[in-house]
């Protein structure tokens, strides 16, 4: 497993050195990025790896690119040659080969060009392209008249009733469509659409959606953009956890000095630099905010009252007590699995026990399996059991396991 931490606050964790070359291959891990080694527990170039050194090379001693290939514009190609004199040669032989290319490109688009305006031209044209257009203007009381008997002797005007819904183009079709009572015109007693009603439960849902989205200043919004930010922080965090893969921490398995050890150490190292880019991300978003309510309270004038809601919401960072237990216990984990690698081959698991063939190294590993079985509990008696922070999610890696006891 290489854990490599491709720019600054983004690490990547690579399960194979298949994976690794991969990944160097594509260009996502460069000269800048920086892997961690696990003997000094330090970060370091990754140019100093020797599969990264290996690809490099390998690189530069590859064959030159293909010569670069000219296309004309209806996809002739040639080839540029390396030689002086060949390369003219052809580019000529080239240019008289294809020289009737560009005008025959050009004719056909003229051409095609005119047959689609042709079209377009000869096409039938529209009932309404034949009437001029009238200016929507209501008619006053004098020329209504007027109007009405414009109707009845033009044959090529029309009259549309924008109430009815039926739609008619030709002034023969319109006598049928649309009968009219010039009495009841004249009068003024034709009856009109009445307007649709205006359901007001729609109106008043309209104007809360829009008194939510537009005002977006108030403590209300504010706290529903704090409680956004903290959730993705929070997610983030779960799904760097997952990507660690510490489930089950204190298995036979994961403690095995057939490689589970080492595997163990480097996902704990992936966990704690995610906790640790969780943590900033807190800190980040409690000054953003509180920047934001000093500014928003000047500007708008907030009451005390208002400003004493947003100092009394639930806190979402993790309490200082939890946060110094989940250090530590990492930190005594990290080395009780060093004890571990540093004896491999040295001792061995039987169900839930181990034996040591060092009795310095077995009282080492006895005093932190200890220390970090009372971390646990004060962990748990301390309300991280139920946190979603990086101590709930600690506990719930550790699970129901438990260390071996030394013998």
């Amino acid at each position: 497993m290489y854990l490599v931490e491709l720019r600054p606050g983004r690490e990547e964790l690579y399960r194979s050195s298949d994976e690794l070359a991969l990944a160097i291959r594509s260009g996502d891990v460069d000269e800048r990025s920086r892997v961690y080694h696990r003997a000094t527990a330090k970060w370091i170039s990754i140019t100093l790896h020797p599969q990264y050194k290996a690809i490099v090379a390998a690189a530069r001693e590859e064959p030159a690119t293909r010569p670069a290939r000219r296309w004309t514009i209806l996809g002739g190609s040639g080839a540029q040659s390396s030689e002086p004199g060949h390369g003219d040669a052809s580019a000529s032989a080239a240019q008289q080969l294809y020289r009737w290319r560009r005008p025959l490109a050009l004719g056909v688009a003229a051409l095609l060009l005119l047959s689609g305006l042709q079209l377009a031209f000869s096409g039938p044209r529209p009932p309404w392209a034949k009437h001029q257009r009238i200016a929507a203007a209501p008619p006053t009381p004098r020329k209504r008249t007027e109007l009405i008997q414009h109707t009845n002797t033009s044959d090529e005007s029309e009259l549309v009733s924008l109430a009815s819904t039926r739609t008619a183009w030709s002034g023969g079709d319109m006598a049928d469509s649309f009968p009219l009572d010039h009495s009841r015109i004249e009068s003024g007693s034709v009856p009109l659409p009445h307007a649709p009603r205006l359901r007001t439960k729609l109106l008043s849902d309209a104007l809360a959606g829009a008194a939510q989205h537009g005002d977006a200043n108030t403590l209300d919004a504010l706290f529903g953009r704090y409680a956004a930010a903290h959730d993705s922080a929070e997610s983030r965090l779960q799904a760097g956890m997952r990507v660690a893969r510490l489930t089950g921490l204190f298995t036979a398995a994961r403690l095995s000095p057939t490689g589970g050890v080492t595997d163990t150490r480097m996902s704990l190292a992936g966990a704690a630099n995610f906790i640790r880019v969780f943590r900033q991300q807190q800190r980040q978003i409690e000054q953003a905010y509180q920047d934001s309510v000093t500014l928003l309270a000047k500007q708008n004038q907030w009451t005390p009252k208002q400003i004493r809601k947003w100092y009394a919401r639930p806190q979402r960072k993790e309490s200082p007590t939890l946060e110094l237990i989940s250090g530590s216990l990492m930190g005594n984990i990290d080395s009780l699995l060093g004890v571990l690698d540093a004896q491999a081959g040295a001792y061995k698991i039987r169900g839930s026990a181990i034996a040591f063939e060092d009795p310095t190294a077995g009282q080492a590993y006895g005093a932190l399996r200890r220390r970090i079985k009372e971390q646990e509990d004060a962990a748990i008696a301390a309300g991280g059991g139920t946190s979603s922070g990086p101590t709930g999610l600690l506990l719930q890696a550790i699970g129901r396991t438990t260390l071996p006891r030394e013998t």
